[in-house]
């Protein structure tokens, strides 16, 4: 099984030398909730059921997402370091200025110019993340990946070249260009 991608044109160009540029990006399958997992996890000849694994698949989920919201990182042993962040918005920090911790939309410098005193939101969003660890690492998981392109990337790539695409034997070891997925 391969982890299949397609090519995706950068229309972008706020970054030098990447616009007109096509850039993979990941073919997701779907997603898999807890209870798949669980049943998936059962098939792997563990001796707990589909049902325990998904009670307590369903209360690790809650209690990561509690303590990630209490300010804590969560390790999970080579899985991955998991911890809330926010998307910031940028304050204008002057006289007069008011400012909230809380979640709101980015004022314009425009807005702010007019009106210092508007309220200014601290951040955006809030997500929580995962940094690999231990076994999870990018070394890792570049060494076990398998990818191909889509069908219709092939097509795509042999509309555009005039040549068929090359699929590798195993997984690259050559460095890549700029990616503008973050």
């Amino acid at each position: 099984m391969a982890l299949e991608l397609n090519l995706t044109k950068n229309t972008n160009d706020s970054l030098q030398g990447t616009f007109g540029k096509y850039y993979p990006r990941v073919e997701y399958k779907g997603t898999i909730g807890t209870l798949e997992l669980a049943k998936h996890m059962s098939a792997h000849t563990t001796s707990f059921s589909k049902g325990e694994i998904n009670g307590m698949l369903t209360d690790l989920v809650d209690c990561i997402r509690e303590l990630c919201l209490m300010g804590y990182v969560v390790k999970i042993e080579d899985l991955g370091l998991f911890k809330c962040s926010v998307e910031g918005n940028g304050l204008t920090l002057k006289q007069g200025a008011r400012v909230s911790a809380g979640m709101g939309v980015q004022r314009t410098d425009e807005e702010l110019a007019a009106d210092i005193t508007k309220q200014q939101s601290a951040y955006s969003a809030v997500k929580i993340i995962m940094q690999a660890t231990g076994e999870t690492t990018i070394e890792k998981m570049n060494r076990d990946a398998k990818t191909a392109f889509t069908s219709k990337t092939k097509q795509l790539i042999k509309s555009l070249t005039g040549n068929s695409v090359e699929e590798p034997e195993g997984p690259s070891t050559e460095g890549g260009g700029p990616s503008t997925e973050g």
